[in-house]
């Protein structure tokens, strides 16, 4: 089981770097090329006006632009919880290094709700500007995740110092 999760958890990371990549291609367009994108957008708001334009314009720019911290922050909860599952299948899970493995997945969690939320702001006045819904809804989920993952990074630490005194005494 640690194995195929194991391999799954390589193909979605993979699949975070493609997305990212071509997100990141589209930003380059959309800011290189211009002349060619904003006419296209200004032509299908512009009955609502330049402020719905200018609004539909940045969100779609920030949204590209956000995709790429995003990725990173994804690579780096990926890549723990890889790194995670190879010591659980060793029989090593409550160690130190995975501690700060859960710590470090904890706060790249906590940035990925922060970049949500920024998102949400930027789609919110958008979607107010231009009379289209972009798409966003706030959820307590990621942030809950983020203390839990706090919490099992204090056990993990915990764990591994009671292996210590139990390796110690025998």
């Amino acid at each position: 089981m640690f194995g195929t999760t194991i391999w799954l958890l390589r193909i979605a990371n993979w699949l975070n770097w493609i997305g990212a990549v071509l997100f990141a291609l589209l930003l380059a367009a959309l800011l290189l090329a211009n002349e060619h994108f904003y006419p296209a957008i200004t032509q299908a708001f512009e009955v609502q006006g330049q402020q719905a334009v200018e609004a539909v314009w940045t969100w779609l720019v920030s949204a590209c632009a956000l995709v790429v911290p995003m990725a990173v922050c994804i690579h780096l909860i990926f890549t723990r919880l890889i790194a995670l599952l190879r010591d659980a299948a060793e029989g090593r899970a409550f160690s130190e290094i995975n501690a700060k493995r859960l710590m470090t997945v904890g706060w790249a969690l906590l940035v990925v709700n922060i970049l949500d939320l920024v998102f949400g702001q930027i789609s919110i006045w958008a979607s107010e500007a231009s009379g289209e819904y972009f798409g966003w809804t706030f959820s307590l989920t990621g942030w809950f995740a983020v203390l839990l993952l706090f919490l099992l990074a204090r056990v993990f630490r915990e764990g591994a110092a009671m292996r210590e005194d139990l390796e110690g005494t025998v």
